[in-house]
């Protein structure tokens, strides 16, 4: 876990488009949930499912995706989508009632189950070791690419620069 590590695209040639870019974001999240389902194995910890909450959950390839790569089911839990918002209204509803965790967090039905995609999990396991084996250039590298001194049209400007 590196707070302070950079992105970047590797591998890039000629041929490499738009759709690739989108697909390597995609992967890198990937990868960073496989690097954090490798750090809860070595504290001991095993998953056995993942819940999914959030906007992402209502997208069935991104989470046949996270599936497939942590190999592992992802249940889909009924609202949610809006997972983050009650889970935060819980809490708010805890700390001002005083009430007990068990009366006011319910466990959620059940949607729908993604069962991981094997196959899948095999292909992003070799490109995961590749990944982490780009790891300590790309750290190396930090704050060697700075923005662009060039206008911008709405594009995020590093604040921690």
């Amino acid at each position: 876990n590196d707070p302070d590590v950079r992105g970047a695209f590797a591998g890039l040639d000629a041929a490499t488009g738009v759709e690739d870019l989108v697909q390597a974001v995609l992967d890198g999240v990937v990868f960073s949930l496989m690097d954090a389902q490798r750090a809860l194995g070595s504290a001991g910890l095993r998953v056995e499912a993942i819940a999914a909450v959030g906007g992402g959950a209502r997208s069935r390839f991104w989470m046949k995706l996270i599936a497939g790569a942590l190999r592992l089911p992802i249940r889909i839990h009924a609202g949610a989508d809006k997972g983050p918002a009650f889970g935060a209204a819980r809490l708010g509803r805890l700390a001002l009632t005083g009430e007990s965790p068990r009366a006011v967090c319910r466990k959620p039905l059940v949607d729908a189950v993604i069962e991981p995609d094997m196959a899948l999990g095999e292909a992003y396991g070799a490109r995961f070791e590749r990944y982490r084996a780009l790891y300590p250039a790309v750290r190396r590298q930090r704050g060697a690419a700075s923005p662009s001194p060039a206008p911008t049209a709405g594009r995020r400007r590093d604040a921690r620069r």
